[in-house]
C-alpha cells in the first residue's frame, strides 16, 4: 500500500480549491463571476498561500489554523477559506494519525475531542484574525472572550444550532463524510466531470440545508427561502448526465443572489472538505 506524502496531500487540497472556483456555484465566487470585492483569483491565491502549512505533519493544531488563516490574509487581504481551513486541517491530522495516512472517522473524532484550551484560544484568533462575516456577539463562548477556559469542542456544541460548520465538528463531521462526500462520488460517477460533480453537489447541499453564512448575515428565514429557490434545479441538474445545459439557468440564479448579497459561503467550503476527503481515497 502507498502511503500518502505530505506532498500529495498538499495537491489533493489545491485541487480541492481548484475545483471549488472552477464550478458554478449560484451566489458564490466563482471563474469569471466575481462578488463581494472578490475574485476567483483571489480564492485561489488564499488556497496555495496556507497549502504548505495544511499538509505539515506534526505540528499543533491550534499553531496550524492561525499560521494556515494568516498566510492567507497576508497574501489576498480578506477572508477567503477560513471555513475550508476550518474543515480541512482536522482532517488532515486525522489522516497523520493512522500509520498508513488513511482517513478514518473515529480518528476525526480524537483530532477534535483533543484541542485543549490553549489550542482553543489560537482558533479562536485565527477566526478573528479572518474577520468571519456575520459573527456577532454571543452570550457564551463568544469570539471576543480572552478569560474563559473552554475547549473548542464545547463551543462548536453551543453554536451547532446556528452555524453548520460548528455542528459537523460537534458530529464528526458526519454529514461531510457521509452525504456530501458520497454524493460528490455519486455525481462524478454520473456525469464524468469533476466540475459538473462539484456544482450538482453543491446545489443538493444548499437545497437540503439552509446556509449559516447567509443566516448570520440576512436571518434563518432568508437562508430557507434562498434554499427553496435551489430545490427544482438541484433536483433537475442532478439528474443528467450532461448537465451543462442548464447553465443558463444557474448563471441567471448567481445574478439574483449576488444583487441581494446573499452568499451561501458555507455551503461552498462543505463541498471543498468533501472534494478533499474523495482526494485523500476516502
Amino acid at each position: 500500500m502507498t502511503i500518502l506524502s505530505e506532498n500529495q496531500v498538499k495537491m489533493a487540497f489545491e485541487y480541492s480549491c481548484k475545483l471549488d472556483v472552477f464550478s458554478i456555484k449560484p451566489g458564490n465566487v466563482f471563474l469569471d463571476y466575481p462578488a463581494y470585492g472578490m475574485t476567483h483569483k483571489d480564492f485561489l491565491q488564499g488556497s496555495m498561500a496556507c497549502s504548505d502549512i495544511v499538509c505539515e505533519h506534526g505540528m499543533d493544531i491550534g499553531d496550524k489554523i492561525l499560521e494556515c488563516v494568516k498566510a492567507s490574509m497576508d497574501v489576498v487581504g480578506c477572508n477567503t477559506n477560513l471555513g475550508i481551513i476550518l474543515l480541512c486541517v482536522p482532517i488532515v491530522e486525522a489522516l497523520y494519525l493512522d500509520k498508513n495516512h488513511n482517513f478514518e472517522q473515529n480518528n476525526l473524532k480524537k483530532v477534535i475531542n483533543s484541542i485543549d484550551t490553549k489550542q482553543t484560544k489560537l482558533i479562536y484568533k485565527a477566526i478573528n484574525t479572518a474577520n468571519a462575516g456575520g459573527m456577532g456577539s454571543q452570550e457564551k463562548f463568544d469570539l471576543k472572550e480572552k478569560s474563559s477556559e473552554f475547549t473548542l469542542l464545547d463551543a462548536m456544541k453551543f453554536a451547532s444550532s446556528y452555524d453548520y460548520i460548528a455542528n459537523e465538528y460537534a458530529n464528526s463531521f458526519s454529514n461531510i463524510i457521509n452525504v456530501v462526500s458520497s454524493n460528490w462520488r455519486k455525481y462524478f460517477k454520473l456525469m464524468e466531470n469533476a466540475e459538473c460533480a462539484t456544482t450538482a453537489t453543491y446545489l443538493q447541499q444548499l437545497s437540503k440545508n439552509p446556509d449559516s453564512l447567509i443566516a448570520r448575515k440576512h436571518g434563518l428565514e432568508v437562508a430557507k427561502e434562498v434554499s427553496k429557490r435551489f430545490l427544482e434545479i438541484s433536483k433537475e441538474y442532478s439528474e443528467l448526465k450532461n448537465p451543462n445545459i442548464l447553465n443558463k439557468k444557474l448563471l441567471l440564479l448567481d445574478s439574483e443572489l449576488k444583487i441581494q448579497g446573499l452568499n451561501p459561503g458555507t455551503t461552498a467550503d462543505v463541498v471543498v472538505a468533501s472534494i478533499f476527503l474523495n482526494r485523500l481515497g476516502l
